[in-house]
This record gives structure tokens, sequence and C-alpha cells, in this order.
């Protein structure tokens, strides 16, 4: 009788959902957010959706519009479109420069409450408008997958941290802890570069950091489970050291905070003569080379005032009674030792 009752009751609730046919509706895949050049409306937005063809191949769609809430340009967009709008397969949002840098917490809060976008979401920051840079055309599977598939695959294997739109929201909120965006620039119609690490204080950006620190902070705030990079030494030799695993430690006492980083590395090219000799000259290069830039990050990201590394976060964990009045005062002061340990596993099958 209990199953029966059961059985009863969800057949009656599956009969309040609404009711989606993917071909009779327009699926949000990206968005791109910039301030209205208008004083009427706060922001604009453009919606991008892709146009599946009997081919495979995907026509890239976008519609515009204004708004003072971020809701508002959805509907404008539906006025646009000759079906509904959902939002459900939203996986990338672009924000451009303006709106960067003087505040992104009302479209980060419209997103939170949103329920149908989901946490994964990429947010990266645009070099110019996000207007202009999602109305490109690049590569066959639409641009929203190309983008998105652009920053993915640099988190998984190149040099930008770990992020989505839960891992902003989480370090925005957390205190002791700056979030950071990735950024992109536009090339040309056709292509979209990585163009550095947007740094942010609250929901503002401050900063930008240039593509040639990327590693050396990837290194602070995450970790490699792949990667390469080009180590210099002597006079004309040059080696790739590739297929990087990394992790860090840190602890923090009352005035400084220590920082040791293990790398672990395999040399894939080399322009010298024998590697053999001089694979402990390339170890301690790489270590040097660390050490010095990732000190010289530290002490960056202090004279802004900023804590992407998080740093005071850290050391709230150690602290009961932790006071982030009194760690604002400690941090301006606070000292960096950072110590790097690398080793080459392997050289090549040639050595």
């Amino acid at each position: 009788m209990k199953k029966l009752i059961i059985i009863c009751l969800s057949l009656l609730l599956s009969g309040c959902l609404n009711k989606e046919i993917i071909d009779d509706i327009n699926i949000e895949v990206g968005v791109g957010y910039d301030f209205a050049e208008g004083e009427k409306e706060k922001y604009r937005g453009t919606l991008l959706f892709h146009e599946f063809q009997p081919d495979q191949s995907v026509i890239n769609s976008t519609f515009s519009g204004n708004g003072n809430l971020i809701q508002d340009i959805r509907l404008d967009g539906t006025k646009q479109s000759s079906e509904p709008i959902a939002t459900g397969g939203l996986e990338l949002a672009i924000l451009g420069t303006e709106i960067s840098r003087k505040g992104i917490y009302d479209i980060i809060d419209s997103f939170q409450r949103d329920p149908s976008i989901g946490s994964r979401v990429l947010v990266a920051t645009a070099e110019g408008t996000a207007e202009d840079l999602v109305k490109g055309e690049y590569g066959t599977r639409g641009n929203s997958t190309y983008i998105h598939n652009l920053i993915q695959h640099n988190i998984d294997n190149r040099d930008i941290p770990k992020t989505n739109l839960h891992i902003f929201v989480r370090d925005y909120f957390q205190k002791g802890k700056d979030p950071f965006l990735p950024r992109l620039k536009k090339i040309g119609n056709d292509k979209v570069e990585i163009d550095g690490i947007s740094l942010f204080q609250n929901d503002k950006e401050v900063d930008i950091l240039p593509v040639k620190d990327m590693f050396f902070f990837k290194l602070l705030v995450d970790k490699y489970s792949e990667g390469n990079f080009d180590v210099k030494f002597q006079k004309e030799e040059k080696a790739a050291v590739k297929s990087i695993n990394s992790r860090h430690k840190i602890r923090i006492t009352d005035n400084q905070a220590s920082i040791s980083i293990k790398i672990e590395g395999i040399i894939r090219e080399y322009t010298g003569d024998a590697l053999a000799p001089v694979v402990g000259d390339i170890e301690k290069n790489l270590e040097k080379k660390i050490e010095k830039e990732c000190t010289r990050l530290l002490k960056q990201f202090q004279d802004l005032g900023i804590d992407p590394v998080g740093l005071g976060q850290k050391k709230k964990t150690l602290n009961r009674n932790f006071d982030f009045k009194k760690w604002k005062d400690e941090y301006k002061t606070l000292s960096f030792d950072v110590k790097c340990n690398v080793v080459i596993e392997e050289t090549g099958v040639i050595e």
C-alpha cells in the first residue's frame, strides 16, 4: 500500500514540471557584459547562442540588450528571439574592461541567484568590450565552446590557475584571500588569446598580471600536473623543462611567510652539447629563477594591498582568535622566504 501511494505521488509531482523541447528553445551558452553607453540603462549584455546546422556546423547567433538589472537584458533579448531563452546551457561569461574595474558583484550575484546556472561556468575578463570579443568567428564548434576550451586547456595544461564561478565566489566572500580571473584579448576576428590574469580587490580589478608572470603565479596559488618552462643558463644554452609537476606549502609566523615549492620535470629539449653534466646547473638556475620571481610577485601583491595567494586565510586556519583588522597592518610589513627544490627526473632517451 505504501509503495502504491509513493508511486501515485511521484506521478502527480512529475506533472508539475515545465517541459521544454530542445528544438523549440534558444539555449544561452555564453554572455558578455559591459556598461551601457547611455545614462538610462546601466548594463549592456550580449547573449551568445549556437545554431546547429544539418551538416553539424555551428552558426554563432547573438542578441544584445540594455538594462539596469541583469535580468532586464535577458528580457530585452527575448524580444529579438523567435523562441524562449533558456540559461541552463551557460558555460562562459565575459566581463569587459570598464565593468571589471568599477565592480562586478551585481553580475556575479545574479549568477548565484539563478538555479539554472551551474557553478562551473568559466568567468573571464576582456581587454576592451566583452561584446566585441564574443562577436568574433572562432573555430567550427561555436564561439562559446572555442573560448571555454581555450581557458580550460590553459588551466589543465598551461599557466592559468584553476578557476570558475564557484571558486571566484568562494574567494570573494572568504576573508584573507582575494579573487582573480583569466584575461582574454581578441587578436583577430578568428582568434582570441590569453592576455594575463586580472587581480581583484573585492569585486574591482586593481591590476593585470602579464603572461610572463603566470607560471610563477600558478606555482604560488595552485599546482601543476602538466606544464613547461624554458630555462636559460650560461651564454646561449637553453633547456625546455616539460611535464612539470609542482606542489607548494605555506607556513606563516608572526612576521614572515615561508613558502616551499617542489617541482619535478623532464627535459625535452636542450640546445647545448652534452646534457648530463649540466643537469645540476639547470636545476639550480630554475630554482633561483622561481625563488626570485615568486618573491617579487609576493611583494607586488603586498604593495597593492591584495592577497590572491591567501596568506591571510592560511594564517586564520592556524589561529583560533584571528583578527583580520590586525592582519591588514601585519600584512604590510610581512617578509617572504621562498625556497624551491627542482628535480629533473628524465633527460631523454639519447642521454
